[in-house]
């Protein structure tokens, strides 16, 4: 249901005239012959072990606002979003079949992001079944006993509908500083060794206990980069399946993580870094070539190449970079170059009261229920891909590392443009003092107009009044709901093949061509 209520937004037809750069014709590419389609759950997410019922609720007591931001995306592409339930916590947890309570977690400071343990009983299974049915990837403490980690995989597929449990993952970033939980010696052979044995005695005892197939397993979870470990012996993906790992072939899909930076000194102001690390196409194309480079190696293992846990500053993100409009316009430009290159999905990491999050499921820490500005990057992204199973896109090179365009087409057909100005506009600067940039694109001459539909907001520093299609998703509108809040469709005209679209300082542009 999309309700409409009056316009907040500022004056766009005024910002569109102001300090307007002109831009050369750009020839729009054919479609690609060398990708694949687009997956409709390429827009997925991830979710911090310990704070996973924050999100859910139980089937009594739902999250409803959580129930509609998924929803939402779900009404969009036609398929229900990934679900990996990991991360940190994962491997600081440990399953009571006799707790009562569905989790308990214990914090070193109030004030910490994450717990130093988590306790969950049988009550967290009924969180997989709160918001309806979602694929869901279990993870297992990999620092538990086998029993441990046994019992939690039985009692997961003893209550998760089986359609619903999709994989289960035995580990956190284990090559992220080992000895934290294992021997200062333990090494990448040690890893091996040990997760062969752990993960086939779980897919043992699941055949056992279940009576039916093991799903398989999302590994190995790896963080690259890594920030913290010496490179003088890195673990590398390609090294441990080289070396024998998986030999009983449970991986189904292979998932690494991926961080653009991490929040921790020394560092450079959020402003600063914002632009240059988030907002900046060049840099974005840097961060994903490893993933592209290991993913055509890895391709004769024949399992999906997936950012299984995926966000724009690594330990929960950092106020004044993660969660304000410029995250957003950098979660567009990444997810759509990663998804030329054929990374399968992206699973976008959750947690309660995390700076990077697309939204806030409960009051804590003082912070009410609200939706972030990523949430309408993923919202564009998800639009722009739609309900097609043969949606392919092609970069369309620009001349700045501010500047980034892709086409899709829609089996071969080119059906859409996306189109981002990402350089920097401080909401603080006045309205006025917005310049903007034209784009001129050569597409085919039958085409005739184009739907138009921004991604806006008053300032790439901003953490609300975020539009895209003139639509708010709000919390404090209607829980999560579309809410048209600026009601006046806009178009473009194409002559003579040339479409031209003008965009304001941090804002991009899904263009639907007719």
């Amino acid at each position: 249901m999309v309700l409409h209520r009056p316009s907040r937004l500022f004056g766009l037809s005024l910002l569109l005239q102001l300090g307007q750069g002109k831009a050369d014709t750009v020839v729009v590419p054919s479609c690609p012959k060398d990708t694949e389609p687009v997956a409709n759950d390429f827009q997925s997410f991830s979710i911090e072990f310990s704070y996973f019922p924050d999100f859910t609720g139980n089937k009594s007591h739902p999250n409803e606002f959580s129930r509609t931001m998924l929803g939402n995306l779900k009404d969009i592409t036609g398929v229900a979003p990934v679900i990996r339930v990991g991360g940190t916590t994962q491997d600081r947890s440990e399953y009571r079949p006799n707790q009562k309570e569905t989790i308990r977690n214990i914090f070193e400071d109030p004030d910490d992001d994450q717990p130093i343990r988590t306790y969950f009983g049988p009550g967290f299974f009924e969180s997989y079944e709160a918001l309806g049915d979602f694929p869901y990837t279990h993870g297992l403490n990999f620092n538990a006993s086998i029993a441990q980690e046994a019992s939690s995989a039985i009692a997961a597929c003893k209550t998760i509908k089986t359609s619903n449990l999709h994989l289960y993952e035995l580990g956190n970033e284990i090559n992220m500083e080992p000895s934290r939980y294992r021997p200062a010696d333990y090494s990448m052979a040690d890893y091996i060794r040990d997760w062969n044995h752990r993960s086939t005695s779980i897919a043992t005892a699941y055949r056992k206990a279940c009576g039916r197939p093991f799903p398989g397993m999302l590994a190995p979870s790896f963080i690259m980069p890594s920030f913290h470990v010496s490179e003088s012996k890195p673990w590398t993906v390609e090294g441990i399946y080289a070396n024998g790992y998986d030999k009983a072939n449970l991986t189904r899909e292979i998932g690494i993580h991926h961080y653009m930076q991490v929040n921790e000194p020394p560092q450079l102001p959020p402003a600063t870094r914002l632009e240059q690390v988030l907002m900046n196409h060049t840099n974005i194309v840097e961060a994903l070539a490893p993933h592209i480079q290991r993913a055509k190696k890895l391709d004769y293992l024949d399992h999906p190449y997936i950012l299984s846990e995926i966000n724009s500053i690594a330990k929960q993100g950092r106020n004044g970079e993660s969660n304000v409009f410029g995250d957003a316009l950098w979660l567009v430009d990444f997810s759509l170059w990663a998804a030329e290159h054929n990374i399968r999905r992206l699973n976008f990491h959750q947690g309660t009261s995390y700076r990077y999050a697309s939204w806030q499921p409960i009051l804590n820490k003082g912070i009410a229920p609200t939706t972030k500005p990523p949430y309408y990057g993923q919202i564009m992204v998800a639009t722009a891909l739609g309900r097609s199973e043969n949606m392919r896109i092609s970069n369309i090179p620009l001349s700045t590392h501010t500047d980034a365009a892709y086409a899709l087409f829609d089996n071969t057909k080119l059906s859409k443009l996306v189109v981002l100005n990402m350089k920097a506009f401080n909401s603080t600067s006045g309205a006025d003092s917005r310049s903007s940039q034209e784009y001129k694109f050569k597409v085919p001459e039958h085409l005739r107009s184009a739907k138009v539909q921004r991604l806006i907001a008053p300032g790439s520093d901003v953490e609300k009044d975020v539009t895209f299609g003139g639509v708010s998703y709000d919390y404090e509108l209607e829980k999560g709901n579309a809410v048209v809040v600026d009601d006046m469709e806009e178009s473009v005209g194409i002559e003579d093949g040339v479409l031209s679209i003008t965009l304001p300082d941090s804002s991009a542009v899904l263009l639907t061509l007719n």
